[in-house]
């Protein structure tokens, strides 16, 4: 039972991160100033790009670690994936309905890859170290 809090705390996190103070026009209030401070000679399209990545990492990072959690927590691929896909789809649901946010099957699907990804990675360097005797 203890394993699967790890995965609820961090679900908690997403749902936090998908408030509305972290939508892209609060994000770019103070992340703005510091990208104009670290690249001075970019562009204002240049600036938006490197938010749009910024924010768009998040999103990966987020769903790789989840899905790392819930396959520590519940083991296999299929249930980690299904529940680091519900969450992306609920999340983006939830943010359609909130104010200054708007909700993106771009996203969900981001987030998707983000998860198939990290469990690719673990079941390959699961592989790589061979079987445990």
């Amino acid at each position: 039972m203890l394993r699967i809090l790890p995965p609820l705390c961090w679900t908690g996190l997403i749902a936090y991160f998908g408030g509305s103070q972290w939508g892209g026009t609060p994000t770019a209030a103070w992340l703005g100033p510091l990208l104009r401070a670290l690249l001075p000679t970019a562009s204002l399209e240049e600036l938006a790009m490197a938010h749009l990545l910024i924010r768009k990492a998040g999103h990966v990072i987020e769903y790789a670690v989840l899905a790392g959690l819930w396959r520590r927590g519940v083991g296999g691929a299929w249930a980690p994936l299904s529940l680091a896909m519900l969450t992306a789809c609920l999340d983006e649901l939830r943010q359609s309905f909130t104010p200054g946010r708007v909700g993106s099957m771009t996203d969900v699907l981001l987030d998707g890859a983000a998860a198939v990804t990290a469990l690719g990675l673990i079941a390959l360097r699961a592989r790589l170290r061979g079987p445990v005797s």
